[in-house]
Order: structure tokens, then sequence, then C-alpha cells
């Protein structure tokens, strides 16, 4: 299939670009303390310019220091910000790219613990989630203030070579906190109606057209649809729209959601005081953080940029998920007239070139694990997990380069750390001979992409797969490696990525021959009967009570702990739980499982002992690492560097295992 709409050149306001293909803003937590821009920021848009997207919106960048959301988010507060400021825009320039500036302030979400202040709003209304921050109404001054530092930060982003500014209206940031009849309940003109509380997100526009000047393209980025109470509809979205457009927008960036889309709800289903019937409990949460997870649809947004689409003359951008076929057709349909790709982007900075070449096969495929948002949550640089290079671009520890001495490298084992490590020890030019033991590569990537919602894990396989098969190593499948096999190979290194296996806990009838596996199910092993037990409530064992719930099954879990996938992002959590609770997957925690059977469990409770039968049971309770091989060689093999990765060190996330892999290859 061609990509030829996403490769057409076009225009924003005067603003010329190469390709139809947008990298939205996404925080990166990369900036010094102090706001200002650091080195590997500019590395960062440096590398996406490279060969890749027409335009890049750079992350979140303050023009007030009480706007600001984390502690390393970029400022654009005062003079004092342009000259790391304008590193940015002569990185992303000598690319081919063009670049925007997305100027953003938190408002009633901009916390106390990072800006030293009370934060302010429209009502005095926050967010669900600080609930310990009770932010301030901003006075008539305070908003004519905000308003003239919006107009101030655009002149700078000028001054400082970029071409074009976005104003962040979306997701929950101020200008939709007063758009919002949810968080605005305001009296005065900058309340009541819909025109009202329009009012400050025109006006900012204005500010920004007076300072910038009325060429300098503004996007403005626009929630068009909140799903909360007394929030922004689409019919409302649509008309301020319009509204922008009349006082010089040049693109309508269309999303969706704020912090608290569902929440309110979800945490009522999740406390069992709602069912979730009818609720779509699941759409709501992802929109809620407009980063919607792998167990959502692809392009769940597409279609309020078409309803925007329908009503303005300015250019569209649409975003969420969107694949290349997806983009393409969104296009040809005139639907929107720009798509945005993002998280994509980090994990594969060279998407663009890759389709322009006819070769979107060898994309490196986003899994829409969050992983990337869950490390900047967490205070950290952004990362991914299947590019160990995100937010470390050209640093000398993640630099790919040609070894000192050639060497012949034995990888055993092909699932994500091992087929990383060969990979990369391929590409810097070491002899490589890659051992698997099954008849196929993929290792636990094979069942963790069975069920039909993990098609991103299902394209990151295929494409992992794919890579290792014209990278130059030698393939070895079906091949069960023994010490011999290494003393004969002659192999100066040795990467074991054995990976981990489910284990059967030292739980009464844990052995037993009628419980069963959890990755025979996936693969295909489907229990009989109706009613199905899943001891274990960790990743895995949602993911198979999800997938025989989708086959028809009654399903419980049980689990000592006191929640569900303790080690996954909170907001893939959310839509997580969801969806065990739209499938109707009943959770019992808190569950000390003492004995098992084919057909029933016991467990210990603090309300005493329980017995659960059902038509089958599923032993999910963990992984144990493969380290038999490992030790055989690090006894018998003297002489051999050997490095674990992945697993077979302790059962872990794909990041951690690939990028493992990466870095082993890259020092040998």
């Amino acid at each position: 299939m061609g990509y030829e709409k996403l490769l057409e050149p076009g225009t924003i306001g005067k603003m010329e670009l190469k390709n139809r293909l947008v990298m939205p803003a996404m925080g990166t937590n990369l900036a010094a303390a102090d706001g200002t821009v650091s080195d590997v920021i500019v590395n960062y848009y440096a590398r996406r310019a490279n060969r890749g997207v027409g335009l890049i919106i750079t992350e979140v960048c303050c023009p007030d220091p009480l706007g600001r959301v984390i502690p390393g988010e970029i400022e654009i507060t005062n003079m004092s910000f342009m000259p790391g400021l304008s590193r940015i825009p002569h990185a992303v320039h000598s690319g081919g790219a063009k670049i925007c500036l997305q100027l953003a302030h938190g408002g009633c979400f901009a916390s106390e613990a990072v800006t030293g202040h009370q934060p302010l709003s429209p009502s005095g209304v926050g967010t669900m989630q600080l609930p310990d921050d009770i932010p301030r109404e901003m006075t008539i001054e305070e908003i004519k203030d905000s308003i003239e530092k919006f107009g101030r930060a655009a002149e700078r982003a000028r001054l400082c070579g970029f071409d074009a500014v976005e104003l962040h209206g979306a997701h929950g940031y101020l200008p939709l906190q007063f758009l919002s009849g949810y968080t605005n309940r305001r009296t005065d003109e900058y309340g009541g109606s819909l025109r009202n509380r329009a009012r400050f997100a025109l006006e900012c526009i204005r500010a920004i057209k007076k300072y910038a000047g009325r060429d300098f393209p503004l996007i403005y980025r626009l929630s068009a649809e909140e799903d909360v109470p007394n929030g922004l509809t689409v019919e409302e979205a649509c008309t301020f729209a319009k509204w922008a457009e009349e006082e010089g927008v040049d693109a309508i960036h269309v999303s969706a959601g704020t912090w608290d889309s569902r929440l309110e709800t979800y945490f009522k289903v999740m406390e069992g005081k709602e069912s979730p019937e009818g609720k779509n409990l699941s759409k709501g949460v992802a929109t809620s953080m407009w980063v919607p997870p792998n167990y959502t649809p692809r392009g769940s947004l597409a279609h309020l940029a078409a309803a925007v689409k329908k009503v303005v003359n300015v250019p569209v951008i649409a975003v969420c998920g969107i694949t290349p076929e997806m983009g393409n057709e969104i296009l040809k349909k005139k639907e929107a007239d720009f798509i945005a790709i993002g998280r994509q982007i980090i994990a594969d900075p060279d998407y663009a070139a890759k389709i322009a070449i006819g070769e979107p096969e060898t994309i490196r495929r986003c899994l829409r694990c969050n992983e990337c948002l869950g490390e900047v949550m967490r205070s950290c640089g952004i990362s991914c997990a299947v590019n160990p290079e995100a937010g470390k671009e050209y640093e000398s520890f993640t630099r790919v380069t040609p070894p000192t001495n050639k060497k012949k490298v034995a990888v055993i084992g092909a699932g994500p750390a091992g087929m990383q490590a060969t990979l990369t020890a391929a590409e810097r030019g070491h002899e490589v001979t890659l051992f698997e033991k099954n008849d196929r590569l993929g290792g636990a990537l094979y069942y963790v992409s069975i069920p039909d919602f993990k098609l991103d894990y299902r394209d990151y396989t295929n494409y992992m797969i794919n890579a290792v098969q014209k990278c130059g190593a030698t393939i070895k499948t079906g091949t069960e490696v023994t010490v011999d096999t290494i003393k004969n190979g002659d192999f100066d290194v040795v990467i074991v990525a054995t990976g981990a296996s489910t284990f059967r806990p030292n739980i009464k009838g844990a052995d037993d021959p009628a419980v069963l596996d959890p990755l025979d199910v996936l693969d295909g092993k489907i229990p009989e009967g109706k009613d199905i037990i899943v001891c274990g409530a960790g990743l895995v064992g949602c993911e198979v009570a999800m997938f025989l719930a989708e086959e028809g099954k009654n399903v419980i879990m049980l689990d000592l702990l006191p929640d569900v996938a303790p080690d996954m992002p909170i907001y893939t959590k959310w839509v997580l739980k969801s969806k065990l609770a739209e499938l109707h997957i009943v959770v019992k925690t808190n569950h000390k499982i003492v004995a098992m059977a084919g057909k029933k469990v016991q467990c210990e409770t603090e309300n005493g002992e329980r017995e659960y039968h059902g038509d089958a049971v599923i032993c999910a309770l963990g992984l144990k690492s493969n380290r038999a091989l490992l030790e055989q060689l690090r006894a018998e093999c003297k002489g051999i560097e050997i490095i674990p990765v992945g697993d077979v060190n302790s059962p872990r996330k794909i990041m951690q295992a690939t990028h493992e892999g990466f870095h082993a290859a890259r020092r040998i």
C-alpha cells in the first residue's frame, strides 16, 4: 500500500511542511531543574528531525512559572531562557523539519510541590489527580496577566527561531479549564455562557497574534470531548473551533479528554458502587489520559478531528494511535489535513523515512505500553520500551559504534532481550549466531502477542523477527544449546537470554497435572467448561483472564496482593482494570491461595477460609528464571565472556529486557 497522502507537502498558515506527519507534544522531563534547555533535549529533537516528520511540536513549555506541571519542564517566562531555547530550532532545521513550541499553563494541576505556590484555576475547582492541592480562583488581574504572558511567550518563541507556537487548550490545561463547564463556574465575563467561557482562550489567541505577529503560525490544541459532567461536548468544541479560526488560529489539533475524564465513574465501578454496564468505561478512562494503551482501539479519536474538519477552513490535525494505513486513509477522505504520530516517533525516529522508501515493515513498532509516560510521571527522563536510545540520543553509552576487535558472539534465546542483543551486535559488525530451542523466534513475545487486544505487540514481534532475519546473523532455531555447543563453536562472548518459565509454587496441589499453564491456554489450549479460576492477578493472569472472557468464559481471579498488575504504569492499569470490569471478570485480592486442584482453589482471607469451584484452574502465579544453562556456562566455559540479559536475571518487563540486550551488545 502506498502512503502518498502522508508524504504530500502541506502548509499551516505560511509555514510550509515537507509532509503531512506531525510529532505532537509529549513531555520528556529532560529540562534542567531551572527550566532551561538541556543538551539531551536538543539531541532528542534533532534525532527526530533527521529523515523524519514534517513538523515537530515540542513538549509543554510554560509561559508562567505558576503553570509548571512537572519538575523537568522547559520555560519561556523571560528572556534568560531564550539562548537555550534557540538551540532547538537550529538543531531541528538542520534535519529538514519545522519546529513549533507548545505553550502550556497547568492551572489547577500545576502542583504546589512543583511550583512552590498554591495552584490557580478559573473557579477554585481542582483535579481528582491532585486531591490535596486545593486551587485558588483567579482574579481578573491574574487572568489578564496570564493572557499577557502567553502573548509575550509567543513573541520570544519567534525571536528564538521557532516556526510556530501551539496553544495547549486540551487535556485539562488552563484554557480548557476556562472553556469547560466542569471546571469553570464563574459568574463574571469569563464564565457562564460558552462565549464567556471561551473568552480566556480567545483573548490568549489575540495576545499571541498581537505580540508574535498575524503571520506567525498558531496551532490550537483542542479537547473536542471531555467526557466529564458538564464538560465540553463535540458540538461546543466545533463552535469554539470556528471562533478560534475567526481570531486567527492557523490550525486545530484535535484531541480529547481531561485528567478527570470518567475517573469519577471509574472509581465508583472499581469500588463496586456501580455496574460497568453500558458505560464504555475503558474508552472514557483512555481518553482521560489521551494516550490509550494497547487494550484500546487504534485511532480512537480520529472521528473528533473529522467533526471539527467539517466546520473550519484551516487545517486540522488528527491524533491518537493512528497507523500509517489509517493516517493515509483519513487524509484521502479529507477527515483531517495532518496526522500526528506521537509515541511511535519515540519508538522509531525514522518512521517517516521508512514510509517514504516504501518499507513500513521495518518500522520499530510502538507497544502503546505507556512506559514512556510512566517514566516521565515518575520524574525520570523519557524512555521507551523498544528504543533504548530514546531520551539518551547520541550519549556515549547508547551510541552504537564499530568494535575495536571483531568477536564471535553467541546469543542464546530469541525473546526480546536476545533478539535486541543480536540486532545490536550484528549492527556493530560482530559475527553473531542466534540460538533458539523452539522452532520459532519471539520467545515470550509469541505468547504476549496472541490475544487480539495485543495487536501492537504482534506488530512489534513481527518487526523484530523480520529485522533479526535480515541483520546478517546466523539463526539456528530448534537447537538446544549445551556447554559443548559453546566450546566447540569457538565463541568469544555468550549472551544468555534463556528467559523465564511459568512455575508451580510450593502450594498444595499446584503440581496437579489438571491445573493449566497460562501460556498453554494462550497458545490454544482453551479449557472446557464455562467457569474458570485464574490463580494470580499479575499481568499474565489478567491477560489470560481477558482472553478467556472474550471466548465467553466466566472468569474469577485470585491473588494475595491488594491490587492487580502491581508493576504496570497507573495510566495503563486504569484501562486494564476497566476492561476487567467490562468483561465481568471477578477479581478477589487479599486472597492467600493455600491449595488448588483441577477444579477448586482454597484461600485464606481476612474473613476466614474460602473455597472456589470451577470447571478449570489456571496457575498464573509468576515466572521463574531459566538459569541452569547460565550456571553451567559460568562453571565450565572459563575464558569466555558470559553476559546474562533479560528474564534469566529475574523476570522483568520488556523494556528492561530490551535495554539489557542492547547495552550488552553495545559494550562487547
